[in-house]
């Protein structure tokens, strides 16, 4: 059976030999943009999985990535990770700040303090795509808890006399980018997954792997605006068909 590597520490403290398969939970990864500037012509609304940009790249990209999940004992330790440009077209590389885990939270509510947060921050050197060569990825998104479990969200959960109540979802990572040259209307061009093998993978509170299909990976795309020329275009040819339309019903 599958281990992970990077929650040794917390395999010790549940003497873990083995991974048994918890066939309940369901666990949600989002890719998100969250912000926009450099460049120009270059816009998207707040939280979105689609940026639009203009032509000619250069403009800066934040993507953060959310984990929420609805395990009912809470979740002991996660680890993913983010493939991008795996078209080899190149649309993306990182922007200046390294891709930046998240701090952690605090599962305990009361005075004493049992943080969610990685065990290894950035275990692994993250790779920029490159034109006709190779996709970039980041691996691995992890994290863990030696005490306590990662809350369900938005529910409220006791830990000896304290009652909190855990946020709607949990941001565990932000990367990022910067858009390259002729972006393209492709499709999706950052994916999330288990793509690091013997590494990833998603632990309940027992120390039960929930399988691949109570997980949820979501993708990312980036967008460029059409060119005035573009739009009129379209624009009369949807006046044509609606014409054409009309003409066939008479």
């Amino acid at each position: 059976m599958r281990r992970l590597i990077l929650f040794a520490l917390t395999a010790a403290a549940f003497c873990w030999v083995g991974i048994a398969k918890d066939a309940g939970a369901t666990v949600t990864i989002a890719l998100e943009w969250g912000a926009w500037g450099g460049g120009t012509g270059c816009y998207s609304g707040v939280l979105t999985n689609v940026v639009f940009v203009g032509p000619g790249g250069g403009q800066t990209l934040r993507l953060d990535v959310f984990l929420s999940h609805d395990e009912p004992g809470g979740l002991w330790a996660h680890g993913f990770s983010i493939n991008f440009d795996i078209d080899l077209l190149n649309e993306l590389n990182f922007g200046a700040m390294a891709p930046a885990d998240w701090d952690g939270t605090d599962v305990d509510p009361g005075p004493g303090v049992s943080l969610y947060e990685p065990l290894v921050p950035n275990p692994f050197p993250p790779v920029d795509s490159t034109t006709g060569g190779v996709a970039g990825h980041v691996y691995t998104f992890e994290g863990a808890v030696l005490v306590g479990e990662l809350p369900v969200n938005g529910a409220a959960y006791t830990v000896g006399t304290f009652t909190a109540t855990a946020p709607a979802r949990y941001r565990v990572a932000q990367i990022y980018f910067v858009a390259n040259a002729f972006p393209s209307n492709d499709g999706a061009d950052v994916f999330s997954g288990l793509f690091n093998t013997g590494y990833d993978a998603v632990i309940d509170s027992a120390g039960n792997e929930i399988p691949g299909s109570r997980l949820s990976f979501g993708t990312a795309s980036l967008n460029v605006i059409p060119e005035p020329g573009t739009s009129a275009l379209l624009g009369l040819g949807l006046v044509g068909l609606v014409l054409a339309s009309r003409a066939s019903r008479r």
